[in-house]
């Protein structure tokens, strides 16, 4: 049976998912809470890191080293930054990156670690599985490129500085290229759900407060919508 191992930032985001789990075992370890239980006759270890790409980093060796799930997906919610998304739309990565990383003094690429990839690549068959299984939410769902960096991002100008690197990035947030690069180093593969609570413009915190809690759900059930498909079909 397949392990999956989530990561959350915030208490919004892993709620929903602590209320959906069953035989539910705690863990702690370094002050991380981790949840071993099922959902959808799944085994989950469910895990709220806190906020940035240390906590993220951190959470997520001490879930791959200890639990050694098959896939880890980070879920929760993003500030929208491509054209076209709304608040409440959800972003699946299919990869994601560093937005405030510059090593370009030593010829890496703008938001490329020293002796790493520029982006890291989300697990495809888990994002086609998830994807696949968006389809039964009602949510508007996109594929693409997630950002992370220790910054809140609103702002036009903070906006255009991202997209300068990386046109193609739809969404910005705070964990996820850090659980990408942890993921990669133990050789599993991972996925980013993210639902928009903003828009990263100038009124994104008046909006992130109102809607974060909206967003954690959605992303959860985008997550949940995966496990049923998963439940339903065990052999793919």
């Amino acid at each position: 049976m397949i392990k999956v191992g989530v990561i959350c930032a915030m208490e919004e985001e892993i709620r929903t998912l602590l209320a959906k789990q069953t035989q539910q075992h705690e863990t702690v370890i370094a002050s991380q809470h981790y949840f071993e239980g099922q959902i959808d006759g799944i085994d989950v270890i469910l895990v709220q890191s806190g906020i940035g790409k240390v906590q993220a980093a951190m959470t997520a060796a001490l879930l791959l080293g200890t639990f050694k799930p098959d896939v880890v997906i980070n879920t929760g919610s993003a500030g929208g930054i491509g054209q076209g998304l709304a608040i409440g739309d959800v972003v699946i990565s299919s990869g994601v990156a560093y937005h405030d990383v510059d090593a370009t003094a030593f010829g890496y690429l703008p938001g490329q670690l020293p002796q790493q990839p520029q982006i890291f690549e989300a697990g495809l068959d888990y994002v086609a599985k998830i994807q696949a299984a968006a389809s039964t939410t009602g949510l508007t769902s996109k594929v693409g490129l997630i950002v992370t960096g220790d910054k809140f991002v609103n702002g036009q100008d903070a906006i255009a500085a991202i997209l300068k690197i990386y046109p193609q990035a739809l969404a910005s947030e705070m964990e996820g290229a850090a659980i990408g690069q942890v993921a990669k180093e133990f050789h599993t593969p991972f996925v980013v759900i993210r639902a928009m609570s903003d828009v990263a413009d100038e009124q994104s915190g008046v909006d992130f407060d109102k809607f974060v809690i909206k967003a954690g759900e959605q992303s959860a059930a985008m997550l949940l919508s995966f496990f049923a498909h998963l439940q339903a079909s065990p052999q793919s």
